[in-house]
C-alpha cells in the first residue's frame, strides 16, 4: 500500500474553495462615485481590461441615473440619506466609455457626465474607439 500523506476530507476541501472565491471577490477594486447636482466625482475613472470593478454609487442630493453608455449598466441612484448602489462593471475592450445622469435632476442635467478610461495592460495605452 502507498501513502500519499494525509488525505484532506472533501468537505474541509470545498471549504477552503469556497472561501479561496470569497477572498477573490473581496479583492477587487472599489470605486466610489458621488453624484450631486451637476456633476459626478470624480468623473474620470482609469481601469484596465478584463478588470472588474465594483462602482458605489451614492448621491449627496437628489436621485439620480447611471447609466454606462455601451457598457450594459443603467441604476437609479437613491437620494441622499439612503445606502449605496453597488455595481459590478468589467469592460472587455478597451477604450472611453461614458457615464451619464439618466435622470432629469434640473437645469444643468445635460452637463452631468463622466468617462471610464479603458486601458489595455499590454499596451498600456487608452485604446481610441
Amino acid at each position: 500500500m502507498i501513502n500519499n500523506g494525509p488525505r484532506i476530507p472533501a468537505l474541509v476541501f470545498l471549504a477552503l474553495a469556497l472561501a479561496t472565491g470569497a477572498v477573490s471577490a473581496q479583492s477587487r477594486r472599489v470605486i466610489r462615485i458621488t453624484a450631486e447636482r451637476f456633476s459626478f466625482t470624480p468623473s474620470q475613472v482609469v481601469i484596465e481590461t478584463g478588470e472588474e470593478v465594483e462602482l458605489r454609487l451614492k448621491s449627496d442630493d437628489t436621485a439620480h441615473g447611471f447609466r454606462i453608455v455601451g457598457g450594459g449598466v443603467s441604476v437609479t441612484i437613491p437620494k441622499r440619506g439612503h445606502q449605496e448602489l453597488s455595481v459590478l462593471f468589467r469592460p472587455a475592450m478597451a477604450g472611453r466609455y461614458s457615464f451619464e445622469c439618466t435622470r432629469m435632476c434640473g437645469a444643468g442635467h445635460n452637463f452631468m457626465r463622466g468617462v471610464l478610461i479603458v486601458r489595455d495592460p499590454r499596451t498600456d495605452a487608452a485604446a481610441r474607439p
